[in-house]
């Protein structure tokens, strides 16, 4: 990934975010299928207009979300 420089999140924001990144990882996909489906049935607008429309048709749009939550990183961490 590269380096977008300092992390825009607090020094207690990234502890969380590493403390719990686990347990998330763990259920992505559930998390990832309730947060489309809500998103979609109250603006179903962006089912065309915002993500990529050859992963809404294949339904690769969660996973989609969930990988990149997946590859979650700390800049200031390597």
């Amino acid at each position: 990934m590269l380096d977008t420089g300092p992390s825009p999140l607090s020094p207690t924001s990234l502890t969380t975010v590493r403390e719990t990144l686990p347990a998330v990882a763990a259920v992505v996909p559930e998390i990832t299928t309730v947060f489309y489906d809500k998103l979609f049935a109250d603006h179903p607008v962006l089912l065309s207009d915002l993500f990529n429309r050859g992963n809404q048709a294949t339904g690769a749009q969660p996973p989609a979300l969930a990988g990149s939550i997946a590859r979650f990183r700390d800049p200031g961490r390597e």
